[in-house]
């Protein structure tokens, strides 16, 4: 049966790519989104045009100019062929990024047991499949952390991931606080790169001043913020609590409502919190100079990337694959059943939210009560306990670890 089973995956694999390809091609030609907004902005790009329409607020490209730039080899086909293609390089992304991460994960000797991988990894499939079928970017920015965690090209990966989406940016705090100057150099290159190498571009340096105009400005006043269920950071679920408005449809869940500036100031201070707790978990833990400790550190950078800032979609929780991989790992192999009972929930939280599974209009109540929100929470404070006992003789300093590490 095993035999049977190796010679048969990689057809199966092969099937279930041209199932999920084909579904994606036709939802992106049909509907616009989320692919062929990048490849339009590439073509305007080319064709002397700005791919920003400041009007549309978040609708629209909202990337700087350099991730439409990467993509101008696929602007050069019709838009179903170079669908395709960026299906079979998010797929390439999500295979390197995983072996990256496990690598990572056994150099810092930690035993991802398979049985512990399945489990924190199958509540996020859902997940990994939207972002195939919306051609999202989320899993090109699972690559660039993964790439960064792995200690690839210094942290030049983390700069640009930090230039694709900002809170990525958290990552390089656990690294500042072990003085890792030589990473943080290669995060401010990587940044440099990105954001300086569109502006020799003719128009260049308008493009990026519609890039601030179209998001930054808009974040800054609160703009971008709102009570949507698909938004699932924290200060988004505490505004479907606090301010009256409808969470789906009509229906609203808030037992409070604040006036906007009043709540305005809930989120910061939200914010502000979840930083702090961060913060003091990489400041006061034990073992800061082993490799398992930075690893869990940067675990809990990848969570603190979907709570910090008040707009996290859905689909931005693929960046939980190394807090669940990690967290599931250690505590199998600790044989903690506090752990893995918190975990489970955490993994039961993220399958009910999930409308393939248990239905449209359970999906949007789950959602509606921050269900993710809640399970991210979980994970956090099960990799912060895991990171607070872990013993200082767990893992020497002189012993083989993560790239960021050195």
């Amino acid at each position: 049966m095993r035999g049977f089973v190796r010679r048969a995956w990689p057809l199966l694999a092969v099937v279930a790519l041209a199932v999920v390809g084909a579904t994606a091609v036709h939802k992106q030609v049909r509907d616009g989104n989320d692919f062929p907004i990048y490849w339009q902005a590439a073509r305007d790009l080319l064709a002397g045009r700005s791919p920003y329409d400041v009007g549309t607020g978040l609708h629209g490209y909202v990337y700087l100019p350099w991730f439409a730039w990467a993509l101008v080899p696929l602007a050069l086909l019709p838009l179903p062929a170079a669908a395709w293609c960026w299906l079979v390089a998010n797929v390439a992304f999500t295979w390197l990024a995983g072996r990256a991460l496990l690598e990572t994960m056994r150099d810092a000797g930690v035993q991802a047991h398979p049985l512990a991988l399945a489990f924190a990894t199958f509540p996020l499939v859902a997940l990994f499949h939207d972002n195939l079928v919306l051609g999202q970017a989320n899993l090109l920015l699972l690559l660039l952390v993964a790439l960064a965690v792995r200690g690839a090209a210094g942290g030049f990966p983390l700069g640009y991931a930090a230039v694709l989406k900002m809170p990525a940016a958290v990552l390089a705090l656990p690294l500042a606080l072990r003085a890792r100057v030589r990473t943080l150099l290669g995060v401010a290159l990587g940044l440099v790169f990105a954001i300086g190498i569109p502006l020799l571009a003719p128009g260049g340096g308008a493009r990026l001043a519609e890039w601030r105009e179209k998001v930054i400005a808009p974040a800054a006043a609160g703009e971008l913020q709102g009570s949507k269920i698909i938004d699932q950071s924290p200060q988004a679920a505490l505004r479907r609590l606090l301010v009256a408005g409808p969470a789906f449809g009509d229906h609203a869940v808030n037992v409070m409502s604040l006036d906007p500036p009043t709540f305005a100031r809930v989120s910061r201070v939200t914010s502000l919190v979840f930083l702090a707790g961060y913060v003091i978990v990489w400041l006061v833990a034990p073992g800061r100079g082993s490799p398992r400790a930075l690893l869990i550190d940067l675990a809990l950078g990848c969570c603190a990337m979907v709570q910090l800032t008040g707009f996290s979609l859905k689909a931005q929780f693929v960046v939980l694959l190394l807090p669940a991989w990690l967290a599931a790992s250690l505590a199998w192999e600790r044989r903690a059943r506090a752990l893995r009972v918190l975990l489970g929930v955490a993994a039961a939280l993220f399958l009910l939210s999930q409308p393939g599974l248990v239905g449209r209009e359970a999906s949007n109540w789950m959602l509606a009560w921050s269900s993710m929100t809640i399970a991210t929470v979980i994970l956090a404070k099960v990799l912060a306990w895991l990171r607070l006992t872990l013993p200082p003789s767990a893992a020497p300093a002189g012993a083989p670890g993560t790239g960021t590490a050195r």
